[in-house]
């Protein structure tokens, strides 16, 4: 009798080791590789920024300035050209300096250094352009522009040589990843229905987040990378829950890699392997815009905490290391 009950307690035991080793073994199996691991520096015990508002920054030429946006007057009633700001750090001084009053949404500097596009923050939103120092300002479209009835135009990216200029048409009957030339004559839609354009840094191929209709309704928009006309289109992302959920590829100095925002943190990935997706970033808020330095070692991003703080970081793409551009 002792041992037919030794025996059962031994079958019991050894069941729910196998039972117990299956399940370990597929929950490896079924890693994925979106999730954040033990082994990554992520953003939620970092160094203390400076009570500083900044946000959506951008490398100047050779990475020794960072333009960034600031307001300098929050509250209920702030002073609108004192909200949304563009200003730049030089990173050699530690200086900082307003280049133009507010609002200014997504902005963007020639690889010369030389000129800025952005728009508008009203709705519907308008492109402009001006030289990096503040001065000169041309609006491009919407009324009294040599385009008035391009209107919800908005995120304007120069090409590498500066000879043309990426945008979104945002909405409208007709809508899509547009592109004009440097004067900001000759826009039209490249990519019907694509948003978030961003050149690689040979200026041969753009990338972008596009709609796919066939597929779930909560995973048509995935990342993809064309020609840099917008011809042969090709998915490299194919995440889930993707609808208005992911925002602002861009592609590393290298043209190797790409960084995203997904669920509002930032990804990367090997620009030719889904399957090499990587999450860098989690903290509290969201994050938005990263920016590779010029030398491809550097992440600029921002984090944002509704209705609390807006601030800017930087990301060791080597060790995920967070610290703040603003330190306290």
């Amino acid at each position: 009798m002792q041992n037919q009950r030794n025996s059962h307690n031994y079958l019991i035991t050894r069941s729910f080791c196998c039972l117990l080793l299956v399940l370990v073994s597929s929950l490896v199996g079924c890693h994925n590789s979106t999730e954040p691991t033990d082994e990554l520096h992520l953003d939620r015990d970092i160094p203390a920024s400076e009570d500083f508002d900044a946000s959506y920054g951008f490398w100047g030429p050779g990475g020794e300035t960072i333009y960034f946006k600031h307001s300098e007057e929050l509250g209920s009633e702030p002073d609108l050209g004192k909200l949304d700001q563009l200003w730049k750090l030089n990173l050699e001084t530690g200086e900082r300096e307003m280049v133009h009053t507010g609002r200014i949404l997504f902005a963007d500097i020639s690889s010369d250094g030389q000129k800025i596009v952005f728009n508008s923050f009203a709705v519907p939103q308008y492109l402009y352009k001006m030289q990096s120092d503040g001065t000169n300002l041309q609006k491009l479209t919407g009324p009294d522009s040599p385009h008035p009835d391009w209107e919800y135009t908005i995120k304007g990216k120069w090409s590498p040589d500066g000879s043309k200029i990426y945008f979104s048409l945002s909405a409208g009957s007709q809508r899509g990843i547009s592109l004009m030339e440097s004067d900001g004559s000759n826009p039209r839609i490249v990519v019907p229905y694509g948003v978030h354009p961003n050149w690689s840094p040979d200026g041969d191929r753009i990338i972008y987040v596009n709609w796919d209709t066939t597929k779930a309704q909560k995973n048509q928009a995935q990342i993809y990378v064309a020609e840099s006309n917008g011809t042969n289109p090709r998915q490299i992302s194919n995440l889930k829950d993707t609808n208005f959920n992911i925002h602002d590829p861009t592609i590393s100095p290298s043209g190797q890699k790409i960084a995203f925002t997904y669920d509002g943190e930032i990804y990367t990935m090997m620009i030719d392997s889904s399957n090499s997706i990587q999450q860098v970033t989690a903290g509290l808020g969201y994050a938005r815009r990263p920016e590779w330095s010029p030398d491809g070692q550097t992440i600029l991003f921002s984090r944002i905490i509704q209705n609390v703080s807006k601030r800017l970081y930087y990301l060791d793409v080597a060790t995920h290391e967070v610290v703040p551009v603003f330190p306290k």
